[in-house]
This record gives C-alpha cells, structure tokens and sequence, in this order.
C-alpha cells in the first residue's frame, strides 16, 4: 500500500505542480478557472480573476483536493502547511501541522516562517469562499516560492470529510 501512496503522491505533484501555477494571465471577467482547472488570482490584491479592480497580473494557482492532501500527509512527502485565517474567522483549529500566516504577513514575517523557496507549501483558509489562502498563495509566488498548492475547501471542508484537527494558537 505505501508504494501506492507514492505513485498517487508522484501524480498529484506532476499534475498540481505543473507550469499552469506559474503562468501569469490577464484579468478576464468571466471564468474564475482555466482549462487546466488552475483557479486565477491577482498577484497583487489576491481576489479572483474577475472580481479584481486593481488591473494586476493574474498568477494562477493550483488547488489541491482533500483525498490528494490526505495521500500527501500520510506519504511522508515534506510539505508545510499554512493556514491563512485571521481575526473573526480563526477559530483556533488547525489541519495538524499547520502554521498560521496571515496573507498580510510582512515579507521578513513570512521568511522567517517559511524558509524554503523550494518546499511544497499548501495554504488554506476557512472554506471555499474565503478568499485568505489564495491570496496568500499568490503572495508566495509573488515572493518567489516556488511550489504553492492551494487548498480551497479550507477547515470545514477538511472537517466535513471527518478529517482530524488540532487546536492551535489564535
């Protein structure tokens, strides 16, 4: 069965790391994915594509779903997790793991938080319309880290599917 893990773990990253998260694409005011599945954010502002007034480049980022960041977790694959939420909408539970960054955090908060341009950092935030993790995964790039996955669905879809949480500090 870990073999099997792997190869899923090998799939997700050729298809999640692939050049669609890099690419930078301009402000369209229809389709908040590409025909990659890659959701479209401004690199500057971190809303969708579409819904940004700022006229910034778009990087598009790749998602990850909950069964892809469950085969990852139990692979072993070093991946640092990052949760987005802040205020109000950080109640304190945490994917296990995960470290807690503000997509405000000030460039030398961040690197002194995530040291590695080259790990695979995932960021999350509450749920699917939160709008924390992406754009914090598109201040990543912005920064230069290199293999940013975005989980959308966040803590209540994580939650949802009976996944384990810790509590972690507000």
């Amino acid at each position: 069965m870990r073999t099997m893990e792997l190869i899923a773990v090998i799939v997700v990253l050729g298809l999640g790391l692939s050049g669609c998260c890099h690419m930078a694409n301009c402000c369209g005011k229809h389709s908040t994915k590409n025909s990659a599945g890659c959701m479209t954010v401004c690199s500057k502002c971190g809303m969708k594509k579409g819904m940004c007034k700022c006229g910034a480049p778009h990087a598009q980022l790749a998602e990850i779903n909950t069964p892809a960041l469950k085969t990852i977790l139990a692979s072993g694959v070093p991946v640092t997790l990052v949760d987005a939420r802040t205020g109000k909408f950080d109640d304190g539970r945490r994917i296990p793991g995960a470290l807690n960054l503000s997509p405000d955090a000030t460039e030398p908060e961040i690197q002194s938080l995530l040291k590695d341009k080259n790990a695979l950092i995932v960021s999350y935030c509450a749920n699917l319309k939160c709008p924390a993790s992406a754009k914090l995964a598109a201040r990543l790039q912005m920064l230069g880290y290199k293999h940013i996955l975005e989980y959308p669905h966040g803590i209540e879809g994580w939650v949802a599917d009976g996944n384990p949480v810790t509590p972690g500090a507000k």
